[in-house]
């Protein structure tokens, strides 16, 4: 992870508040079907690992189980300066400065995890793989996780970041480094391919419910119950 987005917070912040989710939108369409989520006791948990300003926030709160239910909502983010952007926002709800490698650090248990365009900064598998397991171990039985991957070899854009990739990165999943780059720093990702997300899942005890490229051919999204 090569930017350091206190730097730029308030600027990458206005440049995402609008932005529309299809994904985000997918998920809750998932929640809003989900008849437990009728059923779920006051003040249930919600994790949102690296959640920037208040993006998600603004999707959860159409959903079903928003309306119906009290949650206690904790995002959790690497920049300081995007959390204040959070904070000033969303008075209510609470925000950790604190990296996704030490989420083990959250002495609490989720119901809902949401990784929103952030798993696919971690740069090698043994992180990966390190914190899917302590996502593991901070979801509660039988409850989910929500990821998205930003699928940069699909058809859609695997012309238009072909000069960002890493030379020499391609790995035994034939999935590839990219180094792309946000007004003047550059932004390390990887984009993963079916397979590979597979073989991280199954391999940190996660039930697949869904894993796929979406509709829409900029992400994947994963769908994943303990």
């Amino acid at each position: 992870m090569t930017v350091d987005y206190n730097e730029f917070a308030k600027t990458f912040s206005n440049s995402r508040k609008n932005m529309k989710w299809e994904e985000i939108e997918y998920f809750l369409s998932f929640l809003n079907s989900d008849n437990r989520g009728e059923n779920l006791e006051n003040n249930f948990n919600i994790l949102d690992v690296w959640c920037w300003n208040w993006r998600f926030l603004n999707f959860f709160k159409e959903s079903k189980i928003w309306k119906l239910n009290n949650y206690n909502y904790l995002g959790v983010d690497l920049s300081k300066n995007l959390l204040e952007e959070a904070k000033n926002r969303n008075l209510d709800n609470d925000f950790l400065e604190l990296n996704m490698l030490n989420l083990e650090k959250i002495n609490k248990k989720f119901k809902y995890i949401f990784f929103i365009a952030s798993f696919h900064h971690l740069d090698n598998i043994e992180d990966r793989i390190n914190v899917l397991k302590k996502a593991y171990d901070l979801l509660e039985e039988d409850w989910v996780i929500f990821m998205t991957n930003w699928s940069l070899n699909s058809d859609l854009n695997k012309e238009k970041y072909s000069e960002s990739i890493v030379k020499w990165s391609e790995n035994k999943f034939w999935s590839l480094d990219y180094n792309i780059k946000i007004w003047k720093f550059n932004r390390y990702y990887h984009s993963f391919c079916i397979s590979e997300l597979t073989y991280l899942f199954e391999n940190t005890w996660f039930n697949i419910i869904e894993n796929k490229e979406f509709e829409n051919k900029r992400n994947f999204i994963s769908i994943l119950r303990k």
